[in-house]
C-alpha cells in the first residue's frame, strides 16, 4: 500500500502546490498590508508602492511557478507503445 507524497498522482501534486502558492501569496499579501498599515502611509504613491511589492511577487509566483507537464512528444510516445 503506498501512502504519502512519493505516490500522490500528478493531479493531486499539482493541486497541493496550487493550494500552497495561494496560502504563500495570501500571507504574504496580507504582510505587506500590516507593514504599510503600521507605517502609517500618507500618499498615494507610498501606498501604490506598497500595493506594487504586495502583488508583483505573488502574480509572478503563481505565472512562473506552474511545474512542467509531460511534453507532447513523450505523450505521443507513450500513446504508441
Amino acid at each position: 500500500m503506498c501512502t504519502g507524497l512519493e505516490c500522490a498522482s500528478p493531479y493531486a501534486w499539482g493541486m497541493q502546490l496550487v493550494t500552497l502558492k495561494a496560502v504563500l501569496a495570501t500571507v504574504w499579501i496580507s504582510v505587506m498590508l500590516i507593514l504599510g498599515l503600521t507605517r502609517h502611509l500618507d500618499s498615494l504613491s507610498s501606498w501604490i508602492l506598497v500595493a506594487g511589492a504586495a502583488l508583483l511577487p505573488p502574480i509572478v509566483m503563481m505565472w512562473r511557478g506552474n511545474p512542467s507537464g509531460q511534453p507532447i512528444s513523450e505523450s505521443i510516445y507513450d500513446a504508441r507503445r
